[in-house]
């Protein structure tokens, strides 16, 4: 019958298909993109806790399947970020979605935002999760290449999440810094030059404003 429990299982099952696979197809193209040269960052200016809490809510039901405690932490501070609003969550929903995937039941997830004149803008994503080995980081860094480990060939996934982020945050002109340790967890963080901060103006009564 219409409305069977059965039958929205099987629509959600076709409908959480075909996203992973437009997603792959996407991931695809832009890396081609990128290698041929023609993926360029189109800078705006952003609001930072804004746009990571958009992909918290893209990535929010995954980590609830899987018991993972989803954390974000903002070092004030934090000014505006002049950057491609697209890459930004695409990669930052990279990060999380591999650490959320690789992460076991009651584990946390811990994305941690912070600017420093010195150090850059950092957006780092911490897990408890499996880890990985000196050895595994550069095959984990290179396109559809999977770690070869029997606890993580269970994953799904063609190995362009993190090969991706690292282009795209090059294109920005800054670097994708990734350390491991197994049985410990991964950090991963996406590091923009400082000069890609944007001091906000400072709002006059008139002009301040409040979000709910």
């Amino acid at each position: 019958p219409v409305g069977s429990e059965r039958y929205r299982e099987y629509a959600g099952d076709i409908h959480d298909s075909a996203r992973h696979l437009l997603s792959l197809i996407n991931d695809i193209l832009d890396l081609s993109k990128i290698e041929r040269g023609t993926l360029k960052p189109e800078d705006e200016v952003l609001d930072v806790p804004a746009a990571v809490g958009a992909v918290e809510t893209l990535v929010k039901d995954r980590a609830e399947r899987g018991n993972v405690t989803l954390k974000l932490e903002f070092a004030a501070p934090l000014p505006d970020l002049r950057a491609d609003s697209r890459q930004l969550k695409q990669m930052l929903a990279n990060l999380l979605s591999n650490a959320i995937k690789f992460t076991d039941p009651g584990g946390t997830v811990t994305v941690d935002v912070r600017f420093d004149p010195d150090r850059g803008y950092r957006f780092d994503v911490v897990d408890t999760g499996i880890g990985l080995t000196p050895e595994d980081i550069p095959k984990a860094l290179a396109p559809f290449v999977q770690v070869d480990r029997s606890h993580a060939r269970k994953h799904e996934g063609t190995g362009l999440g993190l090969p991706l982020t690292k282009r795209m945050i090059e294109l920005h002109g800054g670097r994708l810094e990734f350390e491991s340790e197994p049985g410990v967890g991964t950090r991963a963080a996406l590091v923009f030059p400082a000069s890609r901060a944007v001091e906000r103006e400072t709002l006059g009564p008139a002009q301040d404003h409040a979000t709910t």
